[in-house]
């Protein structure tokens, strides 16, 4: 009996501890972008875009847009872009939609503007 007694207090402490910690934290968003591939594409969800570059109906800022797809699903070639380049960074990102392979290339600066979109032959 008094190992059920101890199991029930265990019990009952780490459901108290836990209201206590969902009280204090609260349900929070979290993204975890460790490696480079996702650094680079939280820092391109997370800034403006230039609209004035996008390509209606095929870059527009809905959900199932190229540039949506590109961001979200695509991979960044960080070999065949140029992170450093001056004044702003180029960012190569391969992806596909609607069974077509796409490459496209970001120009990262204050805002992201989209500087080429071509279907991916390779």
């Amino acid at each position: 009996m008094a190992f059920l007694r101890r199991l029930l207090f265990y019990a009952i402490g780490i459901g108290l501890g836990i209201l206590i910690v969902l009280a204090f934290f609260g349900d929070r968003d979290f993204d975890y972008a460790y490696g480079p591939h996702a650094r680079v594409k939280k820092n391109f969800r997370t800034k403006v875009v230039d609209s004035t570059t996008l390509v209606q109906p095929l870059l527009d800022l809905s959900k199932d847009s190229l540039y949506f797809r590109a961001v979200v699903d695509g991979r960044v070639a960080l070999g065949a872009s140029e992170p450093r380049k001056e004044p702003c960074g180029e960012y190569l990102v391969r992806f596909s939609h609607n069974s077509y392979a796409y490459k496209m290339v970001l120009q990262n600066c204050d805002t992201v503007k989209v500087l080429r979109l071509e279907k991916d032959i390779d």
